[in-house]
């Protein structure tokens, strides 16, 4: 119950959650005006949890892997929502979970990060 809590708790501010979801900050707020993304507010600052960055991947996997408009989009994460489907179970669940997890960024050493141009 306590990894479900902290993939929830919200940590990161916009710019760091768009680089760990590989968008651009301007992705996410559209994802959150069309309904898709409901990240946390605190003094009128976005902070996203680990579970909105997955939930930004799989958005991303199925528009640009399967093709679905944003508004096909919100009704399978609906319907996910509600119990009815799950994106694993509709599409291949290991074609999901390589795309996911190639969107992921790779971690910056300590050593690297200062050579970074």
């Amino acid at each position: 119950m306590s990894s479900v809590r902290d993939q929830n708790r919200p940590l990161y501010f916009i710019s760091i959650a768009a680089e760990l979801a590989s968008v651009h900050p301007r992705t996410l707020r559209i994802y959150e005006e069309e309904g898709l993304l409901c990240p946390q507010r605190r003094n009128n600052l976005r902070l996203y949890s680990e579970a909105d960055i997955q939930r930004v991947r799989i958005i991303r996997f199925l528009t640009r892997r399967q093709g679905v408009n944003l508004a096909g989009v919100k009704v399978i994460l609906q319907l996910e929502a509600l119990g009815k489907i799950r994106v694993y179970d509709l599409f291949d669940g290991d074609d999901v979970e390589r795309y996911v997890e190639e969107d992921a960024p790779e971690p910056v050493s300590a050593s690297t990060e200062g050579t970074r141009s």
